[in-house]
């Protein structure tokens, strides 16, 4: 009797582990809908709709993309937060079944996230993948816990190619995602893409807007 109990437990285990979903496919760069959808074959259960908004130069692009789902994007918001014209804002969104991302729109989940007592040295610069110095710090938001440091040739929305350095708040878990997952832009040549703890605020100093400037008084030295 017990050998029959655990057969049936591996065969459930293989069974969920071969399950397949067609979810529908786009990728529409600013736009807020999909031009075209076409059928896709995922691994598990879910499909996903990430809804992205990227500031670059004081100019806003929004985005859409509907794929099989990635679990640590389910219903999660990841932002990337810099002190230099550059913020990343995306919501992902999962659904259970065949083609049930098909009927989802975009939604900005992630508009408002309040301060939360971290800070990462910032830069951005779109001349360059050598890398970027932070002569500043970036206070961190919502769930930005890591400090990102970028570097890759990315497509922006607008179809232009350029060479991008950054460090930034990003949020926890995003660079466990890997090199090929760059939310509101196309990867075309991946260089460097690492996450560290973001450094606490000083809680025992009142920080004056100007002294966000001065690395050395925010770290202490």
């Amino acid at each position: 009797m017990n050998k029959i109990f655990v057969v049936l437990i591996l065969s459930a285990m293989v069974t969920t582990e071969h399950l397949k979903t067609m979810c529908k496919r786009c990728w529409s760069l600013d736009s807020t809908e999909c031009s075209t959808e076409k059928d896709t074959e995922c691994n598990g259960t879910k499909c996903m709709m990430l809804s992205e908004s990227i500031k670059n130069s004081n100019v806003i692009y929004n985005t859409v993309k509907k794929t099989c789902a990635t679990d640590i994007m389910c219903d999660n918001c990841f932002s990337v937060s810099t002190n230099h014209g550059f913020k990343l804002r995306v919501s992902g969104e999962c659904r259970e079944g065949d083609n049930s991302n098909a009927e989802l729109e975009y939604k900005e989940q992630c508009d408002k996230m309040p301060l939360n007592n971290f800070m990462c040295p910032s830069c951005y610069v779109t001349t360059s993948t050598d890398g970027c110095k932070s002569n500043g710090m970036v206070l961190c938001r919502g769930n930005e816990f890591e400090c990102l440091k970028f570097r890759s040739l990315v497509l922006l929305p607008d179809g232009k190619e350029v060479p991008m350095s950054m460090q930034a708040c990003f949020t926890e878990g995003g660079c466990k995602m890997g090199d090929e997952f760059v939310i509101g832009a196309k990867q075309l040549k991946a260089i460097e893409k690492t996450c560290t703890p973001a450094i606490p605020l000083i809680p025992a100093r009142k920080i004056q807007p100007k002294q966000l400037l001065d690395l050395d008084f925010l770290l202490g030295l």
